[in-house]
């Protein structure tokens, strides 16, 4: 199962005992799950899922308003790849005045015969009830990306009204959506781990959040040791570049007027790097009686490579 599919599975199985939060959430289902398509000639009002649990959550709660008004079948489809598509028929609804008035309630006006769904206004002002709308939302639409992958949740809206309500309705939250066009939906998405962690804390998805802020932390440990081998990496490959310059011009100069000619200090720190070319500065620093730090190593290093140079250039 996919990260989106384990969110769904268990908001479903949350326990909405505020009948104004099961009302809010459905409402949140319907204005952005519906759908009128043609089959066999008949302009049918339908809510179209993959996930099992969020279309018997539908049917049920569709049922219990209206008992006659919605049929479910279940579709095998090799769309992507080979699963099993949910249908419910819910043009059943607008026979019934329970029907009708569920629409109604929730801001929504049907016309089978010319296609159109059109919305009005869906005010909310509980935050218990505003929560449960936007997961009633994400439900009919949303989706979230592996969060082992990358990190991206969107909900695709087929209206406009819908879509800046929803955007409201999230920015009530603190969190950061944004909008883009793909074909005939308006997306609203977003990509950060901690805007999706909080999402997810609305929604009262919680197992989910904590699955996501574990892997969100064994993705930073991973980050930080890479981080932390390439710099390693890096500054071994430096001090090999520059030791090996280092042993160059001291085998010229050994060549030329012979290491043991050279003032003391300066005899001993190109010894030492001869005989231990993969150690750093500190650790020749170390290893010289008395002990020298890093910068007065360099210094005579710098010293040996001027007179090596010198050379160089007296020869030209």
């Amino acid at each position: 199962m996919s990260f989106s599919s384990d969110i769904k599975d268990e908001l479903c199985r949350l326990q909405n005992e505020n009948q104004c939060c099961r009302f809010a959430e459905l409402a949140g289902i319907l204005r952005t799950g519906l759908i009128i398509r043609e089959v066999r000639n008949r302009n049918l009002l339908l809510f179209i899922t993959e996930h099992a649990l969020v279309s018997r959550m539908v049917y049920s709660r569709i049922k219990e308003i209206v008992p006659d008004g919605v049929e479910i079948s279940g579709e095998k489809t090799t769309r992507f790849k080979r699963h099993v598509v949910y249908r419910l028929n819910l043009t059943g609804i607008t026979a019934f005045k329970e029907g009708n008035e569920l629409l109604g309630s929730v801001g929504i006006n049907i016309s089978l015969p010319e296609k159109t769904i059109e919305y009005s206004d869906f005010d909310i002002s509980e935050r218990c009830c505003i929560r449960a709308y936007l997961r009633g939302g994400f439900l009919a639409v949303g989706s979230v990306t592996n969060p082992d992958k990358s990190y991206h949740v969107e909900l695709a809206f087929t209206d406009s009204r819908i879509s800046s309500e929803f955007m409201k309705y999230m920015e009530y939250f603190e969190l950061k959506p944004k909008l883009i066009q793909r074909k005939n939906y308006d997306i609203v998405y977003m990509k950060e781990g901690q805007d999706i962690v909080d999402f997810l804390n609305v929604i009262n998805a919680h197992n989910a959040l904590l699955e996501m802020e574990n892997i969100r932390v064994l993705k930073d440990m991973r980050n930080q040791v890479n981080r932390l081998v390439n710099c390693e990496t890096a500054n071994l490959e430096k001090t090999v570049n520059a030791s090996l310059k280092q042993v160059s011009y001291i085998k010229y100069l050994d060549d030329t007027v012979g290491i043991e000619n050279l003032p003391a200090n300066l005899k001993e720190v190109a010894r030492l790097r001869m005989e231990h070319p993969e150690a750093s500065l500190s650790e020749l620093g170390k290893m010289l009686n008395p002990a020298l730090g890093k910068s007065g190593v360099n210094h005579r290093m710098r010293k040996l490579e001027k007179i090596a140079s010198d050379l160089m250039q007296k020869e030209k």
